[in-house]
């Protein structure tokens, strides 16, 4: 079916969204910065994101398939000087960094764009938790289930990094926060962020959630767990 329009979305899902008043006190413009399980997750930001950034623009979408985000292509954006062009200006930019896509929806890892362009323009990183959208829509399907399932959206801190960062460093705080956005999910609010503590947070579906080196069997697991409808829902910030 393609990538699914804003309005597609409203139909399709049932967003529940958290983490919004880290950002109700920031003017913006912001870098947003998610993972990307599924052919969602543009058009679901862009429709969670209209009254907090009106002026947005999502580049890097679905690195896997060669789509891009919306309104990528029309205005031919290539750089990170044209992208700290268009946050100078005011726009929001949406990235979703990851090089690939990963068939059972777990992480992968980030490349150092989103850091880099936070660094050098100074805009606060905002980063991103999807969970849901990949249970909603794999990748090996065409059309989304219809029961409208609840997708979750987590905003995490902003991320103010300074001049002198290591985009290493900033990039380990990003993904860092969307593993706690996910665990938050799963775990509730306080479980996230007791595993924290306790430094037992790991990025979901690596080798140490499943508890050793990928099979065949941790791999089915992980797609299994995956598209489980979750359970948990706690510090529920706004519901559409």
């Amino acid at each position: 079916m393609g990538v699914p329009s804003r309005a597609t979305v409203r139909l399709l899902v049932n967003p529940v969204v958290r983490g919004r008043e880290y950002l109700s006190e920031l003017p913006g413009p912001f870098i947003f910065v998610a993972n990307h399980p599924s052919e969602l997750d543009a058009p679901l930001l862009a429709l969670v994101l209209a009254r907090i950034a009106p002026r947005l623009v999502a580049v890097g979408a679905a690195p896997q398939t060669g789509a891009r985000g919306a309104f990528e292509s029309a205005l031919g954006l290539r750089s990170a000087g044209r992208l700290a062009g268009l946050l100078n200006r005011g726009v929001s930019v949406l990235l979703f960094p990851e090089n690939d896509r990963a068939d059972d929806g777990t992480l992968t890892p980030f490349n150092l764009g989103a850091a880099r362009l936070g660094i050098q323009t100074g805009v606060p990183i905002v980063p991103v938790a999807l969970s849901g959208t990949y249970r909603a829509l794999p990748p090996w399907r065409h059309l989304p289930e219809t029961s409208r399932p609840r997708v979750n959206v987590v905003f995490g801190r902003p991320i103010r990094p300074d001049a002198g960062s290591e985009p290493s460093a900033v990039n380990d705080d990003i993904v860092t926060a969307i593993t706690l956005g996910m665990a938050e999910v799963k775990n509730g609010w306080y479980g996230a962020l007791r595993a924290e503590a306790e430094g037992t947070l790991v990025a979901a579906g690596s080798a140490s959630d499943e508890g050793g080196a990928e099979t065949g069997t941790a791999r089915w697991r992980r797609i299994w767990k995956a598209t489980a409808p979750d359970e948990v829902q706690r510090r529920t910030v706004w519901v559409k």
